[in-house]
């Protein structure tokens, strides 16, 4: 977590970037095409002279290790885990960058569920692990998680995403579970983080691979002419040019626009 104290009073421009998700691991190999993607969120609020404000820049989460439970980034990304069968690990959710008025415990957003209409300025949502375009955060919704039995779609689960009024919970991407006992051979990803965190599944048949759902992005009321945009469409870049989808780690920019609205 980081503060932004304004220099002048005057217009800023918020803007976030979520982070991705880690990357899969099969064979041994980490799969550099196999992650979720971050959203983006900008908008314009009105600062005072010396008013602070709080930024949790959202982690990408951790790629898969053999035989291990991977981290979701921080700010709300869900844990990932192996398949304990043999050499695939499945990666953590990415983490959701959010700016808020306050600071509320380690100023990770899930702390400001009861705050959120007031304290909570801007969201843009983490991708959710399993797929690299598909499974994005950000937007008024994040990504739907995807689930194959045997390489083959099935329609056995009830698939949920992330909205701007629910999703698996306030701020934070669900994890997989830990224990496997009777679902042999099963993959399961973390979700992403978001203004509702993403969802992945709970595994009840052997042969299970999931893509977990990404988080949901959210412009607070606080800001003016703001948007949030999901990750399987384009957005600038944090550092000029654009980019389809945001990679690694999350990312802020706070930048003085005028001296009045």
């Amino acid at each position: 977590m980081q503060t932004f104290t304004a220099p002048i009073s005057g217009n800023y421009k918020l803007e976030v970037w979520g982070g991705a998700s880690g990357k899969r691991l099969q064979g041994n190999t980490i799969l550099n095409n196999d992650y979720g993607i971050g959203g983006y969120s900008y908008g314009y609020y009105s600062m005072n002279a010396n008013q602070v404000i709080y930024v949790s820049v959202g982690g990408k989460g951790d790629d898969g290790q053999f035989q291990s439970r991977n981290k979701g980034g921080w700010n709300g990304g869900g844990d990932g885990e192996w398949d304990h069968a043999d050499d695939e690990s499945m990666a953590g959710g990415g983490g959701c960058t959010s700016v808020q008025i306050s600071l509320k415990g380690d100023g990770q957003l899930f702390n400001y569920e009861s705050v959120r209409n007031t304290d909570v300025l801007i969201v843009a949502g983490g991708g959710g692990g399993g797929g690299f375009g598909n499974q994005y955060g950000g937007g008024e919704t994040g990504s739907i998680p995807e689930v194959r039995i045997n390489n083959k779609p099935t329609d056995l689960y009830e698939l949920k995403q992330a909205t701007q009024d629910s999703g698996y919970a306030f701020g934070q991407g669900q994890s997989a579970i830990t224990d496997f006992t009777g679902v042999v051979n099963t993959e399961i990803p973390g979700g992403g983080g978001g203004w509702y965190g993403g969802y992945t599944i709970i595994p009840i048949v052997n042969e299970t691979f999931v893509k977990a759902g990404g988080g949901s992005g959210h412009i607070g009321t606080m800001l003016t002419n703001g948007a949030t945009i999901a990750g399987n469409q384009t957005f600038p870049k944090p550092k000029g040019g654009t980019e389809t989808g945001h990679s690694g780690d999350g990312y802020a920019i706070i930048s003085w626009i005028s001296a009045s609205l």
